[in-house]
């Protein structure tokens, strides 16, 4: 017998003991306001932009574990439940879809890290750590972070596990974050939603969890002149191009060239969650303003923005050509940075699309 308890969700009542949940997956109506939700837990909102939403053919009935209340929708969230354990433990999961250029997955685990409170990491521990999860939708990057931020509650935090996969339209985010052990209950069952939402798309086979190998870019060929003392470093499925360079400090530098379709975020957004990597505050519309400054090459404009933080130091530029935003940045110890920076305006100057 199905029983309606909400909008987009049924419960299909099996017998006295058993119950299985049957939740709609689709974007709140824009007009409309999503009520504040009870036991709300922190913010799970996936990049630093406007949420791109659902096609029509993202919009799926999946099957979610009993123990998973619906929560309300917003304009960030497809989905949205709270899970509960024993001694006010609590979890919130999330499915959020933005536009396909959302950040890196590295840009958006260290993103989560620093919600836990805890540094950010490599792109080499990122492949040490990462799962990949095979779906008919593509491959999902899974990962486990654990960390207690100041002053947080350990029955409402101290975990994430989260999933991300990018599609020609979109980039899907799938969270968990809350109470460590009661997330540690749940991974089997969340790893396996995710599975069901991103398979039913295409209503594919089963799906297997497995080491996350590099993986290219589909990105059209673009050249450039490598300065001399850069040593190229393999690509991986969240970079175009990698390079590293070494100072006389002994610091090592890390160079790296991103791209994705689409404009990639404001300036704004991408120069905060920078400075959010670097441990820095968020600075207004304004301040980004004074920050970012215009580099003209032979093909096109680059913005570009010098970052120091108290021991590192970020500098990047970007540009937006035939559809796809490039990203180029170079970050390291501060004075190893200052020294190789006129290397990497040349580097940025010999770029040819």
């Amino acid at each position: 017998m199905m029983v309606g308890i909400g909008r987009g969700c049924w419960v299909m009542r099996i017998s006295k003991h058993f119950i299985i949940k049957v939740y709609r997956v689709s974007k709140a109506p824009p007009e409309q306001s999503a009520p504040q939700q009870q036991d709300a837990m922190p913010t799970n909102t996936a990049a630093p932009r406007m949420p791109a939403g659902l096609p029509p053919a993202m919009e799926t009935a999946v099957t979610t574990p009993p123990n998973w209340e619906a929560q309300p929708l917003s304009q960030m969230r497809q989905a949205s439940f709270l899970v509960k354990g024993d001694n006010g433990a609590v979890a919130d999961v999330s499915f959020v879809s933005l536009g396909s250029a959302a950040g890196n997955v590295l840009e958006n685990v260290n993103r989560w890290l620093g919600q836990l409170g805890q540094p950010p990491i490599t792109e080499e521990k990122l492949g040490e750590m990462a799962q990949r999860l095979h779906t008919s939708l593509g491959d999902v990057t899974i990962v486990d972070l654990a960390g207690l931020p100041d002053n947080a509650d350990p029955a409402r935090d101290g975990r994430i596990i989260a999933a991300m996969v990018t599609t020609d339209n979109a980039t899907l985010f799938f969270k968990m974050r809350g109470n460590a052990d009661l997330a540690e209950a749940q991974k089997g069952d969340f790893i396996k939603w995710v599975a069901a939402v991103c398979n039913t798309q295409t209503q594919a086979g089963p799906s297997q969890v497995a080491a996350a190998p590099p993986q290219t870019t589909s990105a059209p060929p673009v050249k450039w002149t490598t300065p001399e003392g850069w040593t190229e470093v393999p690509p991986s499925s969240m970079r175009y191009a990698s390079f590293s360079a070494s100072s006389d400090e002994g610091g090592k530098i890390d160079i790296s060239v991103v791209t994705f379709p689409g404009d990639g975020g404001s300036d704004a957004d991408n120069i905060n969650r920078w400075r959010e990597q670097m441990g820095l505050a968020p600075v207004d519309a304004n301040a980004v303003t004074s920050q970012v400054a215009a580099l003209k090459t032979e093909d096109t404009t680059f913005s570009t923005t010098d970052i120091a933080g108290n021991k590192t130091r970020t500098i990047a530029a970007w540009t937006r050509h035939d559809g796809r935003v490039w990203f180029f940045k170079a970050t390291g110890p501060n004075m190893a940075v200052e020294k190789e920076k006129p290397n990497f305006v040349k580097f940025i100057e010999s770029v040819r699309f």
